[in-house]
């Protein structure tokens, strides 16, 4: 907001005076009477009021907001936290229909037909059965082939007989080549499942399960937020039980909450979309993250604060717009709210692979 500020008085051409305002606090109404910077901007102490000022309609009724700068809303961060194995992981890398068909393949298809071209050929094991003849020596069966290619499935030297006849020796072949490909993709995927050791609770919204019934949960999901701000305003108005529970989780600050998160006290926390990417983005260890990639409830943005019907407005908001087109406000976010954790890439994405991939 500071780099804002400078860049607007060298292009309207004006001078300023900076103070903090004395409560700390970005404006509320509190019994009739507003306090923070928007108070500061009501009862004319300031001309204008920079920082990190949601535009919201209750504002707007005493103050004069420039054009947003900054795009936010309501966000929600969690804490990533060990997560288990699950009993069944091993069979998470395919799809189910990847496995039917493997093991059709296997008992059905291949297996049956090196069987039959083993039987019938001329220099097979099972030459003699074929004439009718009695057997002499080792033969062939249905089950040996199964054995064969379930070996080969899961490169596993275990004693088999190998078939002697030419078509059934092409055809285990090429059983052997799918067998490299699968087990190969069978033990990447798995490796990439089992990284992901760490669980995320996911919600979907402000109107999820967990935040409107929270008790359903055991133990009862915990959330909140810093009263006396627009995140807590627009939670009371729009979702008054939620409000109602979450009173007694709220925090005195960000830095609060996000202590709270990292030891187990809160299991989310509901503020602003800009403050918890730009929190994210600089968490030791990356443990925070913002559900959904710092996916946006209420959107609104960031606006500068003007006493009603100031001059100034409109010449601020001609240039704001045009910081916005050069590109210097995404430089700006891009300086400020990206972090490390934003840069690299803490999440391991993996799905399970289709008969499409195979």
């Amino acid at each position: 907001c500071i780099d804002i500020l400078k860049k607007l008085s060298r292009t309207v051409k004006f001078t300023y005076d900076l103070y903090l305002v004395t409560n700390g606090k970005h404006g509320k109404k509190v019994n009739n009477v507003w306090n923070g910077m928007i108070g500061e901007v009501v009862y004319q102490r300031a001309v204008m009021a920079v920082g990190s000022l949601t535009i919201n309609e209750e504002r707007s009724e005493v103050v004069d907001f420039s054009v947003p700068f900054v795009e936010t809303g309501i966000s929600v961060m969690v804490s990533r936290s060990n997560g288990t194995v699950s009993p069944s992981a091993f069979l998470e890398p395919f799809s189910a229909s990847v496995w039917v068909m493997m093991f059709v393949m296997l008992l059905i298809v291949s297996a049956i037909a090196v069987f039959v071209f083993e039987y019938f050929s001329p220099v097979g094991y099972n030459r003699n059965l074929a004439k009718g003849k009695a057997p002499h020596g080792p033969s062939f069966t249905i089950g040996k082939a199964i054995w064969l290619l379930w070996g080969l499935v899961f490169n596993n030297s275990v004693p088999v007989q190998n078939p002697k006849g030419t078509t059934s020796k092409i055809m285990v072949s090429v059983w052997a080549f799918f067998a490299v490909i699968f087990l190969a993709s069978y033990t990447a995927n798995l490796a990439a499942f089992m990284i992901q050791e760490e669980f995320v609770d996911q919600v979907t919204g402000l109107s999820d399960k967990k935040f409107q019934r929270p008790h359903d949960y055991s133990p009862p999901f915990r959330f909140g937020t810093v009263p006396n701000g627009s995140t807590e305003r627009n939670i009371r108005n729009n979702y008054p039980y939620m409000h109602q529970y979450m009173t007694k989780f709220n925090q005195k600050g960000v830095e609060d909450a996000l202590v709270s998160l990292k030891t187990g006290k809160l299991d989310a926390f509901i503020y602003d979309a800009a403050v918890l990417n730009y929190k994210a983005g600089r968490d030791e260890g990356c443990k925070l993250v913002t559900i959904g990639s710092g996916y946006i409830f209420a959107t609104t943005g960031y606006g500068i604060a003007l006493q009603k019907g100031s001059p100034w407005k409109r010449q601020i908001d001609l240039a704001l717009l045009q910081f916005v087109g050069d590109g210097e406000m995404e430089e700006l976010e891009t300086l400020w709210l990206t972090g490390i954790c934003h840069n690299e890439k803490n999440e391991v994405m993996s799905s399970q692979l289709d008969i499409d991939n195979m």
